[in-house]
């Protein structure tokens, strides 16, 4: 019932106690008065009856009000999935997971090589064949040595560690191929595990003769690659899954720890409108659901240079204790797009709608 009829029903009760009581007192008699008094019941049960019916009047428009609230308090709780950055980064360390196959072409060059744990390696000019070790060994010493190609499966964990005279790379979780070719007066040493030497020869090598090895059932721990003083060298944009720049240590007492390989470098996040971060010398980073980013590795003898542009899940930054997960919430996605204007205009036109249509309705049965 209308609030405007509701004060005519108290009003026209008002008038009829007025007047029933100004006719008792000026004839003193209450016989006439009970005409008025019938009518004056019948007002009081239908204001009584009036409020018990629901206040529509209210009603809808609270509780589209509680919903623009709730829906606003999830848009600033929800993080978006997806969020697009740009960053960079000079760090000694990069661990990442390859979310599809991988090949690399000539990537480096350096004067001597070695590797740990391979399960085949051939070359039978030079006297090498090993096959089904698991924990083979192979270095390449002076002439000219180049890592011709690397072929890795998907989801291939790969951890460098670098520093002013070597690059370290760990390849774990897949199988994995690779040639290395060598020209020029270089000493070839190998043998199917640590300890034991199958073959130490020097050779002048004119036409460039290629070594071909090969992990097939990967183990616990990984293959190892020390490629020492490297001339500039890239990664040519893998497809990654997860980034993070850690690397463990262990210290006298056997115990492991991660410890963060940051240089220093930035994070934009394109997005939103925060302020740019500065990542510190030693910070502990992760970057999420890499997958349909742009990942770029480079290394110049005194650091890894990273580069990530594209959307990502979420950063992550901190220990276990500090752990900070950055990435925007929906309000403050849709306000740096211009879309927050368009989000209040339809909840203001829907406040509206239902309103009219709540006064019409309810004003009409009323």
């Amino acid at each position: 019932m209308k609030t405007s009829l509701r004060k005519r029903l108290r009003a026209k009760r008002e008038e009829q106690i007025e007047a029933a009581a100004r006719d008792v007192v000026a004839r003193g008699d209450v016989s006439d008065a009970k005409l008025a008094v019938e009518k004056i019941q019948v007002y009081s049960a239908l204001l009584t009856e009036a409020d018990r019916l629901p206040a529509h009047e209210w009603m809808w428009p609270a509780l589209l009000t509680s919903l623009c609230i709730a829906v606003i308090g999830l848009l600033w709780t929800l993080h978006v999935p997806r969020t697009d950055v740009s960053l960079t980064l000079d760090t000694t360390s990069v661990r990442t997971v390859l979310a599809d196959a991988w090949h690399l072409e000539n990537a480096f060059h350096a004067p001597l090589m070695h590797f740990e744990r391979l399960a085949s390696i051939a070359a039978p000019n030079l006297g090498l064949s090993i096959d089904g070790s698991n924990d083979a060994w192979l270095q390449l010493d002076g002439g000219e040595i180049i890592l011709q190609s690397l072929e890795f499966k998907g989801n291939t964990m790969l951890e460098l560690l670098a520093d002013e005279s070597e690059l370290e790379i760990f390849v774990s979780r897949a199988p994995f191929s690779g040639t290395v070719s060598v020209t020029g007066k270089v000493t070839v040493s190998g043998g199917p595990r640590a300890g034991i030497v199958s073959t130490h020869h020097t050779y002048n090598i004119d036409i460039p003769e290629t070594i071909e090895f090969s992990v097939t059932d990967p183990q616990n721990i990984p293959s190892q690659f020390s490629i020492h003083s490297p001339n500039k060298w890239s990664f040519a944009k893998p497809r990654v899954s997860d980034v993070s720049f850690v690397k463990e240590e262990v210290s006298g007492a056997g115990e492991r720890a991660l410890t963060s390989g940051v240089k220093s470098g930035t994070v934009r996040f394109k997005d939103t409108s925060w302020p740019t971060l500065d990542v510190r010398e030693g910070d502990l980073l992760r970057v999420n659901r890499t997958q349909s980013a742009r990942f770029d590795a480079q290394g110049d003898g005194r650091a890894i240079h990273v580069a990530l542009n594209g959307l990502v899940g979420s950063l992550v930054v901190g220990d276990s204790e500090t752990r900070k997960e950055l990435a925007p919430s929906y309000l403050e996605y849709l306000y740096n797009r211009k879309s927050l204007a368009f989000l209040w205009s339809a909840i203001v036109f829907l406040w509206g709608l239902i309103w009219r249509v709540s006064k019409t309705v309810f004003g009409k049965s009323a």
